[in-house]
């Protein structure tokens, strides 16, 4: 039998929300202890300035629309679904500063909100943003990186061979129908890893080795090397740390982009042929292993906290904006676990 009262009472809202509390909710620490109002001058400068002068309805408040894209990400829903949710969950709407009396954005709203960042460039921004209040609040240790990508899935595409080949030469066939245009993911690319094949982008990330807070990012079509995208990762703020990373970015171009950007080159060394390891070789790459292995870290927290790295999206546009997303989500659960070892700090 349900216990209840007869009719309700004055504080049970309340009781719930200090039972969510002690649940350890993440929508109630991520609103305690992050600083959202400070993402505001970041995502009004993406929008033009409204003339009050004009009439017409105000613009939802953008701030709350870049909640609900960050709700998106956490709980990996579709702008329907997402819409749906926050009109149903009492958690949602405390989280976006919703009242019962108040209209809650559409589905459309969200996503059209989503495309103005997306060609806008706000995404990067935002992240730099974060990034840097993290390294103010002492954070980011900066006592050592580590780079290392990921693969991002995206829907397959089911072309023909020639197909694929005239899209390698950027060569889009002119029997395709705009309609057909507009459902082609051109810049998705297959790769292969441990003899498995994947479609989709790739996530090249920067972490910081004594936080695991991501420092930076670039995406890429999965095709793109590791080694590649090093020189892009680093920045002058790296001078004098060591920077680890596996194997594949053992090369002459990442040791040229570690040497320009002064930083000590801790890379696993890789066999080559004719040349295999020594045994200082190996006891190298076993010691440094360990330290290398934080970033796997990272990428484990996505696929279990955040439902793994993919997008729904077509084109690098759009996937660079929902992996920086799921980046900066990243590094906004990641804080709430440092800021248990920094009480004082409060919110970030």
């Amino acid at each position: 039998m349900n216990k209840k009262r007869p009719t309700a009472g004055l504080f049970d809202v309340h009781h719930k929300q200090a039972k969510l509390a002690k649940l350890n909710d993440v929508l109630i620490r991520l609103k305690a202890q992050v600083d959202w109002d400070g993402f505001r001058p970041v995502v009004e400068e993406a929008f033009p300035q409204r003339d009050p002068r004009k009439g017409g309805q105000p613009p939802y408040d953008r701030l709350m629309l870049f909640k609900m894209l960050v709700l998106c990400r956490l709980y990996h829903l579709s702008a329907e679904a997402l819409e749906y949710q926050v009109n149903d969950r009492r958690s949602f709407q405390d989280f976006l500063d919703l009242e019962p009396q108040h209209e809650v954005p559409d589905a459309t709203t969200v996503r059209l909100f989503a495309k103005h960042l997306v060609d806008n460039g706000t995404m990067p921004k935002l992240f730099a943003h974060f990034h840097a209040r993290l390294e103010q609040a002492g954070l980011v240790l900066n006592e050592g990186k580590i780079v290392d990508a990921s693969i991002v899935d995206a829907p397959i595409q089911r072309n023909s061979r020639d197909e694929n080949q005239r899209i390698k030469e950027n060569d889009i066939p002119q029997d395709w129908s705009d309609a057909k245009r507009r459902q082609k993911d051109v810049d998705a690319t297959w790769t292969k890893k441990h003899g498995k094949s994947y479609f989709g982008y790739k996530n090249h990330v920067k972490v910081d080795a004594g936080s695991k807070l991501i420092d930076h990012y670039v995406v890429t079509s999965a095709c793109v090397h590791d080694g590649t995208v090093v020189w892009d990762l680093l920045t002058e703020a790296d001078r004098g740390q060591e920077l680890d990373a596996d194997k594949a970015y053992d090369s002459a171009h990442t040791k040229e982009g570690v040497r320009l950007a002064k930083m000590k080159y801790r890379v696993l060394k890789q066999a080559r042929r004719n040349k295999p390891l020594t045994e200082r070789d190996k006891r190298y790459n076993t010691g440094r292993s360990r330290l290398r292995a934080r970033v796997e870290h990272v990428f484990g927290a996505m696929n279990k906290q955040l439902g793994g790295l993919n997008v729904r999206s077509i084109g690098l546009a759009r996937a660079t904006f929902q992996v920086g997303l799921t980046n900066l989500c990243y590094n906004f659960l990641r804080s709430l676990t440092l800021l248990t070892n920094h009480p004082t700090l409060g919110s970030v």
